[in-house]
């Protein structure tokens, strides 16, 4: 695989998540599911890491990875989901992701850095984690199933900031989110 087949097979296997990632902070900015607004534990990891979060992200992904089945089914062997279920796909993906911003947000509480705030010390050291913990989540994750390569998914770690950087620009003009990092 070519260096730009490589970058291109990354943003393809992003799609699952940023389609997620978008429903969910639309849930998110409407209030939608109020009740499962529910932190996971506050102490841990504060209060924006909620029960809503854990269930609907992998689930919000199922949904973008089935956005990607007329394309995967173009495709067909040259896919790298080839002969796995997109909604399983999507699913292992919206894991990976959510549980990956877990640890990012256990040091942060153990720094004294609130919830949905930016770190004073060390700020950019902490914007980079934050765009890598949910993309090595689901590079991870995509190492388990569907089984990409290592190449694969240190790529796909590589360019997830770049799109988590635009998705959340994206999402701040449009007014989903707070801020734009």
């Amino acid at each position: 695989m070519t260096g730009f087949s490589l970058l291109v097979t990354a943003w393809y296997l992003q799609i699952p998540v940023i389609i997620g990632g978008v429903l969910h902070m639309l849930a998110v900015s409407r209030n939608l599911w109020p009740g499962l607004s529910i932190p996971l534990h506050s102490g841990l990891f504060g209060a924006n890491k909620t029960l809503r979060g854990l269930l609907l992200m992998p689930l919000f992904s199922v949904v973008g990875a089935l956005c990607l089945w007329p394309l995967d089914t173009l495709l067909e062997a040259a896919s790298p989901l080839a002969g796995h279920p997109l909604w399983l796909v999507g699913l292992v993906a919206g894991l990976g992701y959510i549980l990956a911003e877990l640890p990012n947000s256990f040091l942060k509480r153990r720094l004294g850095i609130a919830p949905g705030a930016t770190a004073d010390r060390h700020k950019l050291l902490f914007i980079l984690l934050d765009q890598l913990d949910s993309g090595l989540g689901v590079a991870i994750a995509y190492l388990l199933y569907p089984g990409i390569s290592f190449v694969q998914a240190a790529v796909f770690v590589l360019s997830f900031p770049l799109t988590a950087l635009v998705v959340k620009r994206l999402l701040f003009w449009t007014g989903l989110k707070r801020s734009a990092v």
